[in-house]
């Protein structure tokens, strides 16, 4: 028996959004007119009206639960990355451009997984707010009526915090508006690239910002392990031994393009796993701002952190900021900066920053940005 697809959701142009019963039919099964799936779909009408099909309607139905896929860090599940955004963009313009396809209607359909439908879904109000430019709003319009299960921090335990689908739009919304992200420009390519633990595992969070997992140096952790050896007189000093021996090339990748793009201090808030002369002696200025892993920054590191953030950014330089892993305590200073300069809600902020670098805030740290968001824009 063919599947039957959920009531069709008008985005507007011949852009629409449907579900499948789990696990949904392939596209060409669908797209196929001499196969059994073949079938004209109800559309979504008005409150209380009931579905009605279009019977000499023709339809294109494409997905992307396969292609584009979240990658976990533990209980965590979306949304998608920027990446993936962008790609999903791109590819529902040129479906829209085919010409082969300029009589059909266009059909984004998932499966009805929970995880997979919120996912897609927020793909679909995402393209029509960047590339068609609508408001946040109006893009979540054609699923308002919908359940979507939430968006959740990247911890081990019962999530306590959520994040909707207009959590997402407004966030990104919020960053176009204010000239924080450009997907006219975006590279893609280095964007993949970066984001990878073996190549860095960093993230442009803003023109201004970057996120990033801790560099680790293992020598200099042995070294930090055992009594330090008197340096002889005529050697190396620590600044030059740091820069000569051979260092990890994640670490590597990080310095030089760091060096290339402008970044005038890196700002540590983690245990030290690494030499900060090597920072310096390429000209870049580094602060430690340590505060446990998991919990949240006092008000004078949150001040300090923005005053010589802002210090850095009016001067047109970028700050690179990084925890153990680049996510919780990161998150979290990024995000206080949003709030303060750019009135983003702790929500909007969070799920920006989760779009950009998934994983982003995690745990309690939630909660104190919820609790602290007023406070931030007041300074």
């Amino acid at each position: 028996m063919a599947s039957v697809c959920e009531p069709l959701c008008h985005f507007g142009d011949r852009l629409y959004f449907t579900t499948f019963p789990h696990p949904p039919p392939p596209s060409n099964a669908l797209n196929s007119p001499s196969s059994g799936e073949s079938h004209q779909p109800r559309l979504k009408t008005a409150a209380g009206a009931p579905p009605t099909p279009e019977d000499e309607a023709s339809y294109f139905f494409f997905t992307f639960d396969s292609d584009l896929v979240y990658m976990s860090f533990f209980e965590d599940w979306g949304p998608l990355n920027l990446a993936m955004v962008y790609r999903s963009c791109i590819q529902i313009h040129d479906y829209l451009q085919d010409e082969q396809l300029e009589s059909h209607r266009l059909v984004l359909y998932t499966s009805t997984d929970p995880r997979r439908k919120a996912n897609a879904a927020l793909l679909m109000a995402l393209y029509v707010m960047i590339v068609q430019r609508k408001a946040p709003w109006d893009a979540f319009h054609p699923i308002a009526e919908m359940e979507f299960m939430p968006f959740r921090d990247a911890g081990r335990g019962k999530s306590d915090f959520n994040l909707s689908i207009q959590d997402c739009l407004w966030g990104l919304w919020k960053a176009l508006q204010n000239g924080l992200c450009d997907l006219n420009d975006f590279p893609v390519e280095e964007y993949e690239y970066y984001e990878k633990v073996e190549n860095g595992d960093w993230n442009w969070i803003t023109p201004n910002f970057i996120a990033f997992a801790s560099p680790v140096d293992p020598g200099f952790i042995r070294r930090n392990a055992v009594p330090p050896v008197p340096v002889k007189s005529g050697s190396n000093g620590p600044a030059e031994v740091a820069l000569q021996r051979k260092l990890p090339t994640p670490f590597l990748n990080c310095l030089d393009y760091f060096s290339k793009r402008n970044v005038k201090l890196v700002v540590r808030l983690n245990n030290p796993l690494y030499d900060r002369t090597v920072f310096e002696e390429r000209g870049i200025e580094h602060l430690d701002l340590y505060f446990d892993d998991g919990t949240n920054p006092t008000d004078d590191i949150v001040r300090k952190f923005i005053q010589v953030s802002e210090s850095i950014i009016e001067a047109g330089g970028a700050v690179a900021v990084h925890c153990k892993a680049g996510l919780g305590r990161t998150g979290t200073l990024i995000g206080a900066y949003l709030i303060y300069k750019h009135a983003f809600t702790a929500n909007e902020a969070i799920a920006f920053m989760r779009i950009v670098r998934p994983g982003s805030v995690v745990g309690p740290q939630q909660q104190y940005m919820y609790l602290k968001q007023l406070d931030w824009s007041r300074w």
